[in-house]
């Protein structure tokens, strides 16, 4: 997928003049397969213009809660409706955390809310690397870190609100990584 189209198409959603062709472009390109990824390229690329990035952020929380979820053909229809690839999905899984630690506060909060969705259909499931991840970050000395790491693992937490599903996940971070997900959620209940 050729980063410079799908950024030239993110220009153009900006320019009212040309709205319509970008919008119309960009859908006609989503479900190619790793268009989501190369939407990430272009939101954490600092060779970018924010404009552009924000735009890309927004597309893709867009495209992160609509089509993420799996779903199947409506009754009496042999079509499926479409979803993310599965490779595309394992490309976003590996760097998203990353994207939203190295983000700035206007694409990190866009990047949260992909990886609340992220964490609601895939975890435990297909992805029990996350908690490792958010913990590797949450250790490291590097403090620029931290605040994108407690924003992921506050939407790891607050995905799981019941109070039974928590205690499940405490039991889980616990022994998986050793992360003191325990204390936060005692504070969060």
């Amino acid at each position: 997928m050729d980063p410079n189209r799908i950024i030239q198409a993110l220009k153009g959603t900006i320019d009212p003049n040309l709205r319509i062709a970008a919008e119309t472009e960009l859908n006609q390109s989503y479900k190619i397969i790793n268009f989501a990824p190369t939407l990430l390229q272009i939101i954490v690329s600092d060779q970018v213009e924010f404009p552009v990035r924000q735009a890309a952020a927004i597309y893709m929380k867009n495209m992160v809660t609509q089509y993420w979820p799996d779903r199947e053909a409506p009754p009496g229809e042999a079509m499926l409706p479409f979803n993310i690839h599965e490779n595309d999905r394992q490309k976003i899984r590996d760097n998203i955390v990353e994207g939203i630690i190295h983000s700035p506060d206007l694409i990190r909060s866009q990047l949260a809310v992909c990886l609340r969705a992220i964490i609601k259909y895939d975890f435990p499931g297909r992805w029990t690397a996350v908690v490792d991840k958010i913990g590797f970050f949450l250790q490291s000395p590097n403090n620029a870190s931290w605040l994108g790491s407690l924003m992921c693992l506050y939407q790891l937490v607050r995905t799981y609100d019941c109070k039974s599903v928590q205690q499940d996940l405490a039991t889980f971070s616990s022994k998986q990584s050793g992360l003191p997900v325990e204390l936060l959620m005692t504070n969060y209940i």
